[in-house]
C-alpha cells in the first residue's frame, strides 16, 4: 500500500499511523510524500506511486480535487473544507466535508483504523496532528487531553514543532519525520531519542527557527485591509510568518508571500486574527488563478503560483485598497 501523505504534522502522523496499521495487518507500506513545491496532483509525482507497485493508495491531508487522482484504487482522508459536489473520483473519500474545527486528518485516520488494527498505544499520534493544525483549541479534543495526561503537553508541542520542522527544512527532508515517528515509543523520545532520525530533527529544527527568526523582521507593507510581506527563503516558514504577524496587526489581513522556495513561483500564506473567509478573499481577487490558489481552510490559506501572477494579486489588492480609501 503506497502511504501518501502531507509533510506537517498532521500530514506525518496520518501516515505513521497508517503505516503501523498496514504493517499489522500482514501489507507493506511504501510511504511517498511530494518532492519541494510539488503536489500530489502532478503527473510525475503519480508516476512515483505507479512505480512502488502499491495495489491501493492511502492518501492522507494532501487537500482533495475532483477527478481521478492515481491508476490505483485510492482511498483519501482528509479534514479540508471540500463540497461533496466537488469530491475526488475515487473509491473511498473520508472527509468532514467542512471546516470541522474539533478534528484534524491524524484524528480522523485514528477513528478509523482503531476497530481493525492494534493503533491504540499509538493514540499520541493523532494528538500530534491535532495540535500541529488546531494549536491550542486542540486540548479540548480527547485524544490530545489524553495524551497529555499520559505524555504531558509540553513533549507533545515539542514533537510537533521537529516533526514541522522538516517538512519546512530547505532540504524538505520530510521522510526523516516519518522515520523518528515510526522509531519512536513516545513523544518525547524526538525531543530526547538517540536514533539518528531524532537527532537530525533536532538540527533541522534549529535551521528552520533561525530562518524564521530572519524572516519575523521583514517589516510588511500595508495596502488598505492587506499586510504583505515578501520573504526569499528557500525555506517553508511563510505559514509562521504570517501567522506571527497576525498578533501585531489584529485589524490586517496578512500575505507572507515566499518567492525564493522554489524557482519561478512564489508560495505564500494569508492569516487573519479575524474571523475571516481568507480563501473568498483572495477568489474575489483573482477568481481563475488555478487549483492551487486560495486553498486550505477559510482561516489559513495561500496559493503557490507563478511569479507573474503574483505580480497581479499584488495589483489587484493595491486596487482594492485605492478604491477603499476613495470611499
Amino acid at each position: 500500500m503506497a502511504v501518501v501523505y502531507h509533510a506537517d504534522a498532521d500530514g506525518t502522523s496520518a501516515a505513521a499511523l497508517a503505516c503501523f496499521a498496514v504493517r499489522s495487518l500482514g501489507a507493506e507500506a511504501a510511504p511517498e510524500t511530494p518532492d519541494k513545491g510539488d503536489n500530489v496532483h502532478s503527473p510525475a509525482f503519480g508516476a512515483r506511486v505507479q512505480a512502488t507497485g502499491a495495489a491501493l493508495a492511502v492518501v492522507l491531508d494532501t487537500g482533495s480535487r475532483p477527478g481521478r487522482l492515481f491508476a490505483i484504487p485510492t482511498l483519501i482522508v482528509d479534514h479540508h473544507r471540500v463540497a461533496p459536489a466537488q469530491a475526488p473520483e475515487v473509491e473511498a473519500f473520508v472527509s468532514t466535508f467542512g471546516d470541522d474545527p474539533e478534528t484534524s486528518t491524524s484524528a480522523l485516520t485514528y477513528e478509523l483504523l482503531a476497530p481493525i488494527a492494534p493503533v491504540a498505544p499509538r493514540a499520541w499520534l493523532a494528538a500530534l496532528g491535532l495540535l500541529g493544525d488546531l494549536g491550542d483549541a486542540a486540548r479540548r479534543h480527547p485524544l490530545v487531553a489524553a495524551a497529555a495526561r499520559q505524555h504531558g503537553l509540553t513533549a507533545l508541542r515539542e514533537a510537533v514543532s521537529l516533526v514541522n520542522a522538516a517538512g519546512r527544512s530547505a532540504a524538505h527532508d520530510a521522510g526523516v519525520a516519518l522515520v523518528a515517528l515510526l522509531e519512536a515509543e513516545r513523544p518525547a523520545d524526538l525531543a530526547r531519542g538517540g536514533g539518528e532520525a531524532a537527532a537530525r530533527l533536532r538540527a533541522l529544527k534549529e535551521e528552520v527557527a533561525a530562518a524564521t527568526r530572519r524572516a519575523i523582521r521583514v517589516a510588511p507593507r500595508v495596502h488598505g485591509r492587506w499586510a504583505v510581506i515578501q520573504l526569499d527563503e528557500p525555506y517553508r516558514i511563510h505559514g509562521p510568518v504570517a501567522s506571527a504577524w497576525t498578533r501585531r496587526l489584529p485589524d490586517r489581513i496578512v500575505l507572507a508571500a515566499n518567492r525564493g522556495y522554489t524557482p519561478g513561483r512564489v508560495h505564500f500564506s494569508v492569516r487573519s486574527h479575524q474571523p475571516l473567509d481568507l480563501r473568498a478573499a483572495l477568489s474575489a481577487l483573482l477568481p481563475d488563478a488555478g487549483p492551487d490558489f486560495a486553498a486550505g481552510h477559510d482561516r489559513a490559506t495561500g496559493g503557490i503560483v507563478g511569479a507573474a501572477v503574483f505580480d497581479e494579486l499584488l495589483r489587484r489588492i493595491q486596487g482594492e485598497a485605492a478604491r477603499d480609501a476613495v470611499a
